[in-house]
């Protein structure tokens, strides 16, 4: 099962929808498991920087196949490996909080990337209700 556009736009939709009510201007970045990107928004009066944060957020959540708040809380006490994994291949990471995979049926399809809202707490609310609120069962 693929992550489709029309998920991916559902996904952008809930987020934008969380960031006006917490009065947040953020994009917003949806890859497929393998991290091409299917979809990115940037709301108006986001910085100009936040879809690629967004996009290392959501490819960090596919990649690893857990939240950035997990991988950020892991990767604290490995700075070094953190560090050379961001910038393996053509692929960038972005390990801080607001990105969260999209689960279907039980498995993870793909991964929501927000970027913008600070604190970086409410990035990860953001890209959580984005998400749909998944239940991760495993993580590498």
């Amino acid at each position: 099962m693929a992550l489709t556009l029309e998920t991916a736009r559902q996904c952008i939709a809930r987020g934008i929808a969380r960031a006006e009510a917490l009065g947040f201007q953020v994009a917003l970045a949806v890859v497929d498991e393998t991290g091409h990107l299917v979809a990115c928004e940037r709301m108006n009066g986001a910085l100009w920087v936040t879809p690629e944060i967004a996009r290392g957020k959501a490819n960090a959540a596919a990649a690893f196949r857990a939240t950035t708040l997990d991988l950020e809380e892991r990767f604290t006490r490995r700075a070094l490996f953190a560090a050379n994994v961001a910038t393996l291949g053509s692929y960038q990471f972005v390990f801080g909080k607001g990105g969260v995979p999209v689960v279907e049926d039980g498995r993870i399809v793909g991964a929501v990337g927000v970027s913008g809202a600070v604190p970086a707490e409410n990035d990860h609310t953001i890209a959580d209700a984005a998400a749909g609120h998944p239940v991760i069962t495993s993580a590498h």
